[in-house]
């Protein structure tokens, strides 16, 4: 971890890596995110849904 810190602390652009899934480029081109990605995509709203409540209705 010392030596991590050093190269950063060091290097003019240093920067912590990307270790997410969604930063890896080859994860991205087979549609792989990670789970706050997908949770937050699933969490939007559909406007094409159909209401549950009116389907059991009808």
């Amino acid at each position: 971890m010392g030596f991590l810190a050093i190269k950063i602390l060091l290097k003019r652009t240093g920067r912590f890596p990307n270790t997410h899934i969604g930063g890896s480029q080859a994860m991205r081109k087979r549609g792989i995110t990670c789970v706050q990605t997908m949770d937050a995509l699933e969490r939007t709203e559909n406007p094409h849904r159909i209401s549950e409540r009116s389907a059991k209705e009808s």
